[in-house]
């Protein structure tokens, strides 16, 4: 179980102990991601992480305190349970529990370092609750509920960056989605030549094609955001047949998920992306790039 996680080798932001409660969390958090293959969990969360009636805030990503955490038959305590995100991104966690308070803290129950990476305290169950942490370094982030310790969760971090004439695609995975241990993949497109106002309306195309079929379109969508970076979450679901789309994480910031049933095997994926129209005006020079993501199993 602790293999399919990779946790032996990256782990280096919270020491895990060789304990038998580590053991046995760590395996708690291995099943809960298998049994999330089988799209079981994501059917029942799958638009758990959007969170799109609340209020605009810092955070690029939101994580739910799903209802019926509390619960130890409760088989899901935080959605998404694992998460990579690249190297800057601020999540925000919600509270979304009727009821019942609970806390988002680093480490495994009863460590020795548990919340010495962070700690959100005691998080009441009144609408809009949260609690937000920007992830400046590089390492895998194993947190848990003080109140409810039997569920553990992970913020996976990554620091890879491609650089193109006219963006940057920052990946939570690096250049590889390993579909053995990662589910998901935020990948954030950055613009060079485009300031960033956070108000002024930016329309942005985004296509995926398979790298040696580049007309043979798999995904394409068109975007538009307030002046921002596009934070768009690449899901591999290989139990649905459409691919689907959902987000932005809040009232109109945040990030999209795309739910994609394409990515699977190994493969390597060609990513375009444009800004189409600036304050709803076509640019005047093309502003494009094209990215490579690979799958992996």
């Amino acid at each position: 179980m602790i293999k399919l996680l990779n946790l032996g080798s990256v782990l280096t932001i919270i020491l895990i102990s060789t304990t038998a409660v580590t053991a046995a969390a760590l395996s708690v958090l291995a099943s809960t991601i298998t049994s999330s293959r089988d799209g079981s969990i994501m059917n029942a969360y799958g638009q758990t992480g959007s969170m799109a009636t609340l209020q605009n805030i810092g955070a690029q990503y939101a994580v739910s305190i799903v209802p019926g955490a509390s619960q130890k038959t409760n088989l899901i305590h935080y959605y998404p349970p694992l998460i990579a995100v690249p190297i800057g991104t601020t999540v925000a966690w919600f509270n979304n529990d009727p009821g019942q308070p609970h806390t988002v803290t680093s480490g495994l129950p009863n460590a020795s370092n548990s919340g010495t990476v962070f700690n959100s305290g005691i998080m009441p169950s009144t609408a809009n609750s949260f609690f937000q942490y920007t992830f400046n370094k590089e390492g895998n982030y194993v947190y848990h509920c003080e109140i409810h310790p039997w569920r553990v969760a992970m913020v996976s971090v990554s620091s890879g960056i491609e650089r193109g004439n006219n963006f940057e695609m920052s990946s939570g995975v690096g250049p590889t989605l390993n579909l053995t241990k990662d589910l998901r993949a935020l990948l954030v497109f950055a613009p060079l030549t485009v300031p960033l106002d956070k108000s002024t309306p930016l329309t942005y195309n985004l296509t995926i094609a398979k790298s040696n079929e580049p007309n043979n379109k798999l995904f394409s969508k068109t975007f538009t955001v307030a002046g921002e970076k596009l934070p768009v979450e690449l899901i591999a679901r290989s139990d649905i047949n459409k691919t689907n789309v959902y987000g932005p994480d809040f009232s109109s910031t945040g990030a999209y998920h795309v739910e994609a049933p394409f990515l699977k095997g190994n493969a390597a994926y060609d990513i375009k992306v444009e800004i189409a129209a600036i304050n709803s005006k076509q640019p005047q020079n093309k502003i494009a790039d094209r990215f490579s993501l690979r799958t992996a199993t």
